[in-house]
């Protein structure tokens, strides 16, 4: 396949970094990523995601973690997946798949896939695009004849760059802004470092693994709070559950869970410290040399199934 050079840059809203060590907050520039080199021609395979996996325990956490710092130990990365284990170890009444299985299957949840090569099962230079797709009107049926369009409002990702071999495609690092479900809250993450593998054909894709790192902002700014609107969410619909959520979490005893609270929780805590040295001190995607835990990483697992656009993003 022939190749050209195409800059790649973060995706949008990438903002800048705010680290605490010791305590004290200091700013770090926007990150960037490195050149990446795509494909330039190739087949277009259009896919949906038919499944999104969020770890709940810690044999998911560690199935959908991918080393994302490429440390030579080739230790896996999944710490928000780690959290979202001990949350639901924490009080009964705490489910995440079930909301996240209901927004995919409803179509409230849509991500869609472009992946160009010239051979689905063999490639050395192949590119995957993911982006946000709108909700259906209907459930969709991921049988390959449900019409999809993207969301005009969402930002465009650049496309994660990889080979394949044997049908498995394995790729990054790149940066995208993801669709994720937490606790019956819809969160965009922009990912940097991003990780991507699954096993790929015509029909759609099995065995999705996605996994990249967040910066300490980003952990903030969007999963805390959905962390912590979700419990209140809980407490409101679900009385059974209320009882054990309020007595694990609501340290004030006020009726109310704030993100404070659950950050303070003594057995969320100890998963509370960003994991990953990502970015070196001028912002650059540089893993592993100032020393510093910049960045949450986070995994996940995911299916695709073959889709129609009736608007179509072109891959560059």
């Amino acid at each position: 396949m022939k190749i050209k050079n195409v800059f790649t840059v973060a995706s949008a809203g990438l903002i800048v970094l705010l680290l605490s060590s010791c305590g004290i907050l200091r700013q770090r520039p926007v990150p960037t990523l490195p050149v990446q080199v795509q494909p330039e021609t190739g087949i277009q395979y259009h896919f949906v995601t038919s499944s999104l996996l969020i770890p709940t325990t810690q044999a998911q956490s560690q199935a959908y973690a991918l080393n994302l710092d490429g440390d030579p130990q080739q230790r896996p990365d999944n710490l928000v997946g780690n959290l979202l284990t001990l949350l639901t170890s924490t009080a009964q009444g705490i489910e995440i798949q079930a909301a996240v299985d209901e927004a995919v299957n409803t179509g409230q949840l849509v991500t869609l896939h472009v992946v160009k090569a010239d051979n689905p099962l063999n490639d050395p230079s192949v590119s995957w695009l993911i982006y946000h797709g709108q909700k259906t009107q209907s459930p969709p049926s991921f049988s390959g004849i449900d019409k999809f369009a993207p969301d005009p409002n969402a930002p465009v990702n650049a496309p994660i760059v990889g080979s394949l071999t044997n049908g498995h495609f394995t790729g990054g690092p790149g940066a995208a802004r993801v669709q994720l479900f937490l606790l019956g809250q819809q969160v965009d993450v922009d990912m940097i470092g991003i990780r991507l593998e699954a096993d790929v054909n015509a029909q759609g894709c099995a065995n999705g693994k996605l996994g990249g790192g967040m910066t300490v902002d980003e952990f903030r700014a969007k999963i805390l709070p959905a962390i912590t609107d979700g419990l209140n969410r809980i407490i409101t619909i679900n009385k059974t559950a209320a009882a054990a959520i309020l007595q694990a979490f609501d340290s004030d005893r006020n009726g109310v869970i704030t993100s404070q609270e659950v950050e303070n929780n003594p057995v969320l805590k100890i998963a509370f410290s960003p994991d990953l040295d990502l970015l070196d001190a001028s912002g650059s995607f540089n893993p592993g040399q100032d020393g510093v835990k910049d960045s949450y990483s986070i995994g996940v697992g995911f299916a695709c199934a073959s889709a129609n656009f009736t608007e179509l993003v072109t891959v560059p």
